[in-house]
């Protein structure tokens, strides 16, 4: 089942029109998630984890990135900017929702996500395979999400020029250890994969994936996607 990109806009509207209305009021903002991002890599507990210890573990990849936004924020100023992030941010974290991926960071406007490692085999047999399509349909339905609900919000509500974005997917195995001291720690992943989707990420409403992402994608006889090889290994999806 395809998803509903009529949903995804009312429910970015509706969140959007909840932080105006706390922009007007100067109330306390009301976070989009439950709980805060941390510790949430799948599979790893930090409180079960020994400082300096480290495993290894395969994981779909997936960064996306909005371009120019420091310039965009010194344009629209600070009010049209915080609701532009309102806006970008629950439309984009909506989509990963529906591709059940696990967000392991939000740093200002970029978003990184997994998908796979041993958790998810466990709980929901999730493949490697299964989790690169995940990973790339996230990635390519957040593209149109950006045309039909994000920039549609931002025109209608007059809060600046559109915005574009850049998605990069990869598959590979990361490092996962626990680092901080006492009273002050957290989970995090480090490897190349990791360094590899933020690089393509970089591009313009577009999406680039790796050749591992390429190799593992099912291909059928009448697919739709083209992978265009890009100069630097990666394939460019269209």
């Amino acid at each position: 089942m395809a998803i509903d990109i009529d949903l995804v806009y009312k429910k970015t509207l509706e969140h959007y029109q909840q932080a105006r209305q706390h922009l007007i009021e100067k109330r306390a903002l009301l976070e989009h998630s439950e709980s805060a991002i941390s510790n949430v890599i799948p599979g790893f507990d930090a409180d079960k984890l020994e400082f300096g210890s480290y495993d290894k573990e395969n994981f779909a990849v997936l960064f996306v990135d909005m371009r120019n936004s420091t310039k965009r924020a010194q344009d629209v100023g600070p009010a049209k900017t915080f609701l532009t992030m309102h806006v970008y941010l629950t439309a984009l974290l909506e989509v990963v929702k529906y591709y059940n991926g696990k967000v392991i960071d939000i740093m200002g406007d970029g978003i990184m996500v997994f998908w796979g490692g041993r958790e998810a085999r466990a709980e929901d047999n999730m493949v490697k395979t299964e989790a690169v399509q995940n990973a790339g349909r996230c990635g390519r339905n957040m593209l149109k999400v950006r045309n039909k609900v994000i920039n549609k919000i931002i025109k209608d509500e007059d809060l600046g020029n559109e915005i574009s974005i850049g998605v990069g997917v990869t598959f590979d195995s990361v490092v996962v250890t626990k680092i901080g001291i006492l009273g002050s720690y957290d989970v995090k992943a480090f490897g190349d994969c990791i360094n590899v989707a933020s690089k393509y990420s970089k591009l313009y409403n577009k999406m680039k994936v790796s050749k591992k992402v390429k190799d593992l994608w099912p291909s059928s006889k009448n697919g739709k996607l083209r992978f265009i090889a890009d100069k630097d290994g990666g394939y460019i999806v269209e």
